[in-house]
C-alpha cells in the first residue's frame, strides 16, 4: 500500500469514527494506531511557502521590503557547492527530491484538512530529529497550527483516529500531536531531556504539565511502536 492510499484509508476511518466531540483534555484511552510515511516532493496547493516560513522566515532588506531568507538561499548554495546542483533552481528541485516530505491527514476530525511537512537538514537531524510543521487549511489558505520533531519521515510515524481527546493523533518516537477540540496539543513523552535519560522529566515539564498530561505521557510511553511489535 502506497503512502497516499494509506492516508486515504486513515481519513475514511477517521470520518467514520464516533465520539469526536470532546473539548477538554480527558486523557481518554488512545485508540489503535497504524504506521504511516510521508512522501518526498514539494508540498502542493500553496502549502510550501507557509512551511518554508516556519523553517526559514523571510528577511527584510534595507528598504524595508520582504525578501527570501538568506539562510534558505544559503541552504540552496550549499547544495550547489556539494556538486548536487548547478544553480538554485536545480538546488530547489534537489531539496524537494531528498529533504522535503509531506502528507495530508485528518487531525481535527473534520476531514483531511491538515498537512505535515518535514524539512530535513542533512547531517543536522540527529537523535532529536528535524522540524515537522503541521499546517491547517483555513478560509484564507494554509496556516501553521503546530509542529514537532521527527527523526525520519518514512516509517517513523504512528497515526490513531482516536487520540487522548477522541480526536486523531500523530506521534513520532519522541512527541505526539493531536487536536483537543480547541487547539493542537503537543507532548514530549520520550527522551525529552535527551536520550541519555529517556524517561527523565525536565523542570519545565514538572512546572507546566497538568496531571492529565502526565497521564497521557505515561500511556504514550507504554504503547508499542505501531506495526513493529516493539515498545518505545
Amino acid at each position: 500500500m502506497g503512502p497516499m492510499t494509506l492516508f486515504r484509508s486513515l481519513i475514511v476511518a477517521t470520518l467514520m469514527a464516533a465520539g469526536l466531540g470532546a473539548s477538554s483534555l480527558q486523557a481518554a484511552p488512545i485508540g489503535s494506531e497504524a504506521p504511516i510515511s510521508l512522501q518526498p516532493g514539494q508540498p502542493p496547493d500553496g502549502a510550501w511557502p507557509v512551511a518554508r516560513q516556519e523553517m526559514w522566515p523571510d528577511d527584510t532588506d534595507s528598504s524595508g521590503a520582504t525578501v527570501i531568507s538568506k539562510d534558505f538561499l544559503d541552504r540552496l548554495d550549499d547544495i550547489i557547492k556539494r556538486g548536487d546542483a548547478r544553480d538554485r533552481d536545480e538546488a530547489l528541485a534537489f531539496l524537494f527530491q531528498y529533504d522535503i516530505y509531506w502528507g495530508r491527514l485528518d487531525l481535527d476530525g473534520e476531514g483531511a484538512d491538515e498537512m505535515v511537512v518535514w524539512i530535513g537538514v542533512p547531517g543536522a537531524c540527529g537523535s532529536a530529529g528535524c522540524y515537522a510543521a503541521v499546517l491547517g487549511r483555513r478560509p484564507r489558505g494554509w496556516e501553521s497550527v503546530a509542529g514537532f520533531d521527527l527523526e525520519e519521515p518514512t516509517g517513523n510515524l504512528c497515526y490513531s483516529h482516536a487520540g487522548p481527546d477522541g480526536y486523531p493523533m500523530l506521534r513520532s518516537r519522541r512527541e505526539a500531536v493531536w487536536w483537543t477540540g480547541k487547539k493542537f496539543d503537543v507532548i514530549c513523552y520520550l527522551a525529552c531531556d535527551g536520550w541519555g535519560d529517556p524517561y527523565g522529566t525536565s523542570p519545565e515539564d514538572l512546572a507546566t504539565m497538568t496531571p492529565a498530561e502526565f497521564k497521557i505521557r505515561d500511556e504514550l510511553r507504554q504503547l508499542p511502536w505501531c506495526g513493529a511489535g516493539q515498545a518505545n
